[in-house]
C-alpha cells in the first residue's frame, strides 16, 4: 500500500513537472516574440527580457529595483488613476488596453499591453507579469490619418454613405452648404441631395454600382439643397474597405464652388452678348462700307461722264475757233479788194 501512494504521489509530481515544464515552454516562446517584465504587488521590477529591455532603451541592470514609474509621464504618475492601478494588480484584477509609457530618452512608446497577477500559495499575488507589444508606429500612422481627416474635415464638406448610398453621417461643413441638420439627412438616400431627372437615371445606377466596385470618382457634380436651390460641388467619392477588403461605407469630400460657377456662367453670358453686340455692330459697319463704296463707284461715273463731256466742248471748241479763223481770213481778203 506504501508503495502504491509513493507510486501515485511520484505520478503526481511527475506530471506537475511536465505542468510546469510546458509552462516554462510557453513562457519562453511568449518573450521570444513579445516584451516581458516582472513587479513586486507593488509595482518594483523584478526582471525584464531582452525584447522590453529593447523597447524602452534599457539594460536589464538599470531597471531592476526601480519602480514602474520609471516609464510613466510624472505627472501621470502622481495621479489618482495611476495609484489605483496598482491596487488593483495587488488585489489580483488584471488590467490590459493601450498605454502611453516613455524609453529611456523621454520619448513617448505606445505598448498593447496586459498585466497579468501572479497568485501563489493562498491565493495571495506575489507578482505582476506584464506582456506588451510595441504599436507605437502603429499608432502614429493612425494618430496622423485622424489629423489629416480632422483637417480635411475642417476645410470641406464630408458625408458618409452606406454602400447603397444612406447616409451614415455628415459634417456641420455639408449640412451648412445643403441648409440640412444632421437628424433630416442621416439614413436618407443619396437621392435626396440629386434632381429626380438625375436620380431616375440608368447613369445614376451605374454610378453607385460603380463605386460598389470599389471605382473612385472626381467631378463637378450638381446638387440640390433643402431649398431647392442648384449647389455646385467639386467633389470626389472614395470607396472605403475593411480589413478584408470588403466595400463597408463611401467617403465624399467636396468644396462648394457655386459662386465661382455663376461667376463664370455670368462672365460666359456677357462675352456672348457682347460678341453679338459686336456682330450687328460689324454687319451694319459692313452695310455702310458698301452703301459707301457704291456711292463712290456712282461718282466715279457721273466723272468719267462729265470728263468725257468736257473733252468733248474741247475738241469742240477747237472746231469752233478754226471756223472763227477762216471767217476771219476771208473777211480780211474782202476788205482787200474793195
Amino acid at each position: 500500500m506504501f508503495n502504491a501512494h509513493r507510486k501515485s504521489d511520484l505520478a503526481e509530481i511527475e506530471r506537475c513537472t511536465q505542468a510546469l515544464s510546458d509552462s516554462n515552454a510557453k513562457l519562453a516562446a511568449i518573450g521570444r516574440s513579445m516584451a516581458m517584465i516582472e513587479f513586486s504587488p507593488d509595482g518594483i521590477i523584478l526582471d525584464a527580457n531582452e525584447n522590453f529591455c529593447k523597447t524602452m532603451g534599457y539594460s536589464a541592470e538599470e531597471i531592476r529595483g526601480k519602480h514602474h514609474r520609471l516609464f510613466c509621464e510624472e505627472r501621470y504618475a502622481k495621479t489618482d488613476g495611476y495609484r489605483q492601478l496598482w491596487r488593483d494588480l495587488a488585489r489580483g484584477e488584471a488590467r490590459s488596453g493601450t498605454f502611453l509609457r516613455l524609453n529611456k530618452a523621454h520619448q513617448d512608446v505606445w505598448l498593447e499591453a496586459s498585466y497579468m497577477p501572479v497568485f501563489g500559495a493562498g491565493q495571495q499575488v506575489t507578482s505582476v507579469i506584464k506582456v506588451a507589444s510595441d504599436i507605437t508606429r502603429r499608432v502614429s500612422e493612425e494618430h496622423e490619418h485622424d489629423s489629416l481627416l480632422k483637417a480635411i474635415s475642417r476645410s470641406m464638406a464630408t458625408i458618409e454613405f452606406t454602400p447603397e448610398g444612406h447616409v451614415i453621417s455628415a459634417n456641420d461643413n455639408f449640412l451648412k452648404t445643403m441648409h440640412y441638420r444632421a437628424e433630416e439627412v442621416v439614413g436618407q438616400h443619396h437621392r435626396l441631395f440629386c434632381h429626380r431627372s438625375e436620380s431616375e437615371s440608368s447613369a445614376y445606377k451605374a454610378f453607385w454600382a460603380s463605386l460598389n466596385r470599389g471605382e473612385y470618382h472626381s467631378h463637378r457634380f450638381e446638387r440640390v439643397n433643402k431649398l431647392g436651390q442648384m449647389v455646385y460641388l467639386e467633389a470626389s467619392y472614395n470607396p472605403i474597405f475593411d480589413t478584408r477588403g470588403r466595400l463597408y461605407k463611401v467617403v465624399k469630400f467636396a468644396s462648394d464652388i457655386t459662386q465661382q460657377v455663376c461667376t463664370q456662367q455670368t462672365a460666359a453670358e456677357a462675352a456672348h452678348a457682347t460678341s453679338v453686340q459686336n456682330d450687328a455692330c460689324a454687319r451694319k459697319g459692313s452695310e455702310v462700307v458698301q452703301h459707301t463704296v457704291q456711292v463712290i463707284e456712282e461718282i466715279s461715273r457721273e466723272l468719267n461722264a462729265a470728263a468725257r463731256s468736257i473733252d468733248a466742248v474741247s475738241k469742240q471748241s477747237e472746231l469752233i475757233g478754226q471756223i472763227v479763223q477762216t471767217i476771219r481770213s476771208i473777211a480780211d481778203q474782202t476788205n482787200l479788194l474793195a
